[in-house]
């Protein structure tokens, strides 16, 4: 039974190598930058994303513009949340390196960490539930500065009908942290922890039984 159990040992052991070694190429991160951002309106409306990038070929400054395979960025994500933090609606503009949003518009610069410039993220396809984050400078560069708003910010969203609303404004700009590779690491390594007590709960109950 000793024996049986310490090749059960070895083999759980092997094996949380081999899922974390394929867990951290997977997300490469040696070269991988990786950031959460957020911004939060007057009335209390808010959003939360992150995006990553490659840094062995991204450039200082980050720019990334309308639909397409994005020149630096490899993911994109946002969530809209209404002013008790629930959930309004996610959204992954951008994808493995191409962009599904056709008024995407985003500016970050890596030396800084700060995103600035035309700022427009989330979804809009005019369908009910589409929400995104934009600001003046995007307008502008989009030219429709004839909706330029009465803030530097706005929380937009389409109600039942299609419709266009502003739920919120502000001139609070959008804040960003970066992600440790720690806590990348922590966190694949919790993952394993947990799968290493299963099985060796799976193997005592084994041994209790044989």
């Amino acid at each position: 039974m000793t024996h049986l159990f310490t090749k059960t040992v070895i083999s759980l052991v092997a094996t949380t190598g081999l899922v974390l070694a394929i867990a951290i190429t997977d997300h490469g991160i040696a070269h991988a930058a990786e950031f959460n951002f957020n911004w939060k309106g007057d009335t209390g409306y808010s959003a939360q994303g992150s995006f990553n990038y490659d840094t062995t070929t991204a450039a200082n400054v980050i720019s990334e513009a309308g639909l397409g395979a994005t020149k630096n960025l490899q993911s994109l994500t946002i969530s809209f949340f209404d002013p008790l933090s629930n959930l309004i609606n996610s959204f992954t503009p951008v994808l493995s390196g191409v962009s599904n949003y056709s008024y995407l518009r985003f500016n970050f610069d890596s030396t800084k960490e700060q995103i600035f410039g035309p700022f427009d993220v989330g979804k809009d396809d005019e369908l009910p539930g589409d929400t995104w984050l934009n600001n003046n400078l995007a307008l502008i560069n989009e030219g429709f500065s004839d909706e330029v708003l009465t803030k530097e910010f706005g929380f937009n969203s389409r109600n039942a009908a299609g419709t266009k609303q502003i739920l919120d404004l502000s001139n609070n700009s959008v804040q960003v942290s970066k992600v440790s590779e720690g806590s990348i690491i922590i966190g694949l390594l919790t993952l394993s922890s947990l799968g290493f007590t299963l099985k060796q709960k799976k193997a005592s109950t084994a041994l209790r039984n044989s």
